[in-house]
């Protein structure tokens, strides 16, 4: 392994797997991350560190170093099958690869609260751009079960044609189940997913729509009973949306925000909507 592997700088290092706190207790969710580095573009897997979401941690790499620090002969293939590199290729996995994420989290946690985890490792979000959890998903459905188009797939930051219906996505994996849910919001120019898979389905808070001063909110409890699909891998389905009372502030150009227990995702409206009788 090259010497400037920001992996490298684990080994000879006395340090402990895990931290005091079990892996399964840490808040994990997952997302994609894209940023520079030497010239070229890293598209990968990314978890908020739990006790300083303001840096992500590149969870391969992560699992890269612990393999290197355990002695494994082929680290950067080894972690590509235990933790691999892309969102995706997690949800094949199915269940276990959730938690073998957990534990390259709770690693960098760890590693973290030591003092001294790189930066390589764990980046400042204002180095990278967050994408939709999942960009290109397998399979992309309505509330009503309708197939959509997976692309143009937005995230964070995306610019709406209409005034916004925000619901959550369910996520599919490998295995009975589900792998988590997400923000959504449909749109004329296509579906926008928040930044965060959250592998927690208990719908507990709110959901809420605000811009500036002036907010309503859902309880996140009415979809609670409700018949869940089965989703294969890497497919999604959006679920009913609430119906919120409108928004005086919600005007072209506004910027607004869609907020979560998990996630505050913030959007803009184009200053040209579309009028919905005329979609």
């Amino acid at each position: 392994m090259p010497k400037d592997d920001p992996c490298v700088s684990l080994i000879g290092r006395p340090m402990g797997i895990f931290m005091s706190k079990p892996a399964e207790r840490l808040p994990l969710f997952l997302g994609t991350a894209i940023w520079t580095e030497e010239g070229r573009e890293r598209f990968v897997l990314v978890a908020p560190l739990p006790s300083d979401p303001s840096r992500v941690v590149d969870l391969h790499r992560i699992e890269v170093a612990r393999l290197t620090r355990l002695g494994e002969g082929r680290p950067e293939a080894m972690a590509e099958v235990l933790v691999p590199s892309r969102l995706q290729s997690l949800l094949e996995s199915g269940p276990r690869a959730f938690q073998r994420a957990r534990v390259a989290l709770a690693y960098a946690e760890k590693w973290h609260r030591r003092g001294d985890l790189p930066e390589s490792l764990a980046l400042p979000l204002d180095r990278v751009r967050l994408l939709a959890c999942l960009p290109e998903p397998m399979e992309l459905r309505g509330a009503d079960g309708q197939a959509l188009e997976t692309h143009p797939l937005q995230g964070p930051g995306a610019i709406l044609g209409r005034l916004p219906q925000p619901t959550v996505a369910l996520v599919g994996w490998r295995g009975s189940g589900l792998a988590g849910c997400c923000l959504a919001v449909e749109d004329t120019r296509g579906v926008v997913l928040g930044a965060w898979l959250n592998p927690d389905l208990e719908f507990e808070g709110h959901l809420e729509l605000w811009v500036g001063d002036h907010r309503r909110t859902s309880p996140m409890a009415i979809w609670e009973g409700m018949e869940l699909p089965h989703l294969g891998p890497g497919a999604i389905q959006l679920l009913p949306a609430p119906r919120f009372r409108a928004l005086s502030a919600l005007v072209p150009g506004a910027v607004f925000h869609v907020k979560a227990h998990f996630e505050t995702l913030m959007l803009a409206l184009s200053d040209e909507l579309v009028h919905p009788t005329l979609q």
